[in-house]
């Protein structure tokens, strides 16, 4: 009994120092993207202007443009996955990507599950109806329908409104054609994202914003290393004009 206790303990004791020496070995996210040379990113290409397919099949938008000049800062390529909004935070807590960067709102809900960068733009939620509506304020929502991409900061300002009810498609997309088709009522969504679908569309504005936000890149927590770096290449990016082109670009 105790030479088998005994082993086991040795047994035991072997696993931890190797599991111990492969986690000290690992290296941090960021010698992993430097030694790669290429930075993985989650990506859900359907908030325009911020991401968004473009005609010829290519993934265009602000964050696109900005995180491309981040990446030549940092001299990696980018590695752009594809994957639903609401899939995104699971992916970077997992490590199947490195970072998520997709018009992430910061939160102290999501601050609990990832680290954010500093951030890069400002927002908000706002009302969108159609250009035909009777709603002009968050109050006239009363007793109507809502849709909001799941997983967003707008779904949370669309849960405060008392008496409405929220329906919560995969993307804005599908949220603004519900609007178009009078299977909604309103569409809460950011700011930037309410105007380019306004552009398309017969919809305007109600009301004032619901909220004020920031936008930041996420990674997994422990992660600093690798958000230092970014934020350094945001800064030189600022620095350099080439933050106020893009946002020119995009008309931000």
């Amino acid at each position: 009994m105790r030479f088998n206790r005994l082993l086991t303990v040795m047994v035991l004791s072997l696993a931890l120092v190797a599991a111990f020496s492969a986690f000290a070995f690992a290296g941090s996210a960021l010698d992993k993207v430097k030694e790669a040379g290429v930075i993985t990113v989650g990506n859900s290409p359907d908030y325009p202007p911020f991401e968004s397919i473009g005609d010829n099949g290519e993934r265009v938008g602000f964050d696109i443009d900005l995180l491309n000049a981040i990446a030549a800062k940092m001299g990696v390529k980018i590695n752009w996955v594809t994957m639903d909004f609401a899939a995104i935070v699971t992916a970077v807590q997992s490590g199947q990507v490195d970072m998520g960067m997709s018009g992430f709102s910061i939160s102290p809900e999501r601050a609990e599950q990832v680290s954010f960068s500093d951030p890069y733009i400002a927002s908000g939620q706002v009302i969108v109806v159609r250009s035909d509506s009777d709603i002009n304020f968050a109050a006239d929502l009363n007793g109507r329908k809502i849709a909001v991409q799941l997983g967003t900061t707008g779904e949370q300002e669309a849960d405060k409104i008392e008496g409405a009810e929220v329906i919560k498609p995969e993307s804005y997309n599908i949220a603004f054609m519900m609007l178009n088709n009078k299977a909604a009522d309103a569409v809460i969504a950011d700011l930037s994202v309410a105007d380019e679908f306004i552009k398309r569309g017969a919809f305007r504005r109600a009301g004032e914003p619901l909220s004020f936000e920031e936008f930041a890149m996420i990674s997994r927590k422990g992660n600093e290393d690798l958000l230092g770096t970014l934020n350094k290449a945001l800064e030189e990016v600022k620095k350099e004009g080439a933050y106020d082109a893009i946002l020119k670009k995009w008309n931000l």
